[in-house]
């Protein structure tokens, strides 16, 4: 009987002990689960931060950042991390369409380079065509300024009977910049300016110089407008004889606007106006060299 009650006794120790292992067991288990489950959260965490602050998974971020899971310091690596944090902070925020922008900015400045490529050939060729024309426009002007001068000192001297003018260009050598100047010198004076003469001799050196310019470049019609205004009879007489010379060399016709009797008779045609009635105006016409012919067989 003592013997069964010691067996008993001890296979109750054994159970017991058994249970206490079987629980030990059952608690490494769960402790084992749960460190399992925190590691696992861990990683996922490590996870999310790395793609979140490096935009890379955790097995590429020792060879980008330059460390290695042989370093093992914990410390070492946690200062590491900071500075990392730093350096990616001080860079500030991260462009992440740069990479397009720039390929955008490229294609824009390719672009640009083309045109401005284009407007450098445009460039060049309108100077060239401009100084083409200003070539071709320094010769016209040479040309036609010989031809008026000549012209110009020819009718000066028949309009006052003797004397000389000409033409200067001022202030610049270049013809299509230079100013013009025009000098006179009447019988029995000096060379002189235009401005310095008296309004007879300014009126005729004028007429000389619009005789010239037709001349030298014809038109069909000329007006002329008082120009005998300021002249004495002797100086009228002058410019209706040059006035015949050039309508019979020329094909321009002379329109003159007058009031001088001398003038009047030297015409072809007058056109007056008169008023027949008060208030009614009315235009008149006559033909002075058909009158001159009906006077002749009278």
């Amino acid at each position: 009987m003592a013997q069964a009650e010691a067996g008993l006794a001890t296979v109750s120790a054994q159970a017991r002990a058994a249970d206490e292992a079987v629980a030990a067991a059952r608690e490494a288990r769960a402790t084992a689960r749960a460190e399992a489950e925190h590691q696992e959260a861990a990683r996922l965490e490590v996870e999310r931060l790395s793609g979140e602050r490096f935009q890379c998974p955790p097995p590429v971020l020792p060879g980008r950042f330059g460390f290695s899971h042989a370093a093992g310091d914990p410390a070492a690596l946690a200062l590491a991390h900071d500075e990392l944090l730093a350096e990616r902070d001080r860079l500030g925020p991260v462009n992440l369409r740069a990479d397009i922008e720039l390929k955008e900015l490229e294609a824009q400045s390719k672009t640009t380079l083309a045109e401005k490529a284009e407007l450098d050939t445009a460039i060049a060729r309108l100077r060239g065509s401009i100084g083409a024309l200003n070539r071709e426009g320094r010769a016209r002007l040479a040309a036609a300024f010989t031809a008026v001068d000549g012209h110009f000192r020819t009718l000066f001297t028949d309009l006052f009977g003797g004397g000389e003018a000409k033409l200067e260009l001022i202030e610049s050598d270049d013809p299509l910049e230079a100013g013009l100047e025009i000098m006179a010198q009447p019988p029995g004076k000096r060379l002189q300016s235009l401005t310095l003469l008296s309004g007879g001799e300014q009126a005729l050196t004028a007429t000389a110089l619009i005789f010239a310019l037709f001349l030298a470049n014809p038109a069909p019609i000329c007006v002329l407008d008082e120009v005998d205004a300021p002249l004495d009879d002797a100086n009228v007489e002058r410019f209706c004889d040059l006035l015949d010379r050039m309508a019979s060399d020329t094909a321009t016709r002379f329109l003159i606007v007058t009031h001088n009797a001398v003038t009047m008779s030297r015409m072809h045609r007058l056109y007056g106006v008169t008023m027949g009635e008060p208030g009614v105006s009315q235009l008149v016409s006559v033909d002075l060299q058909a009158a001159e012919k009906l006077l002749a067989t009278v």
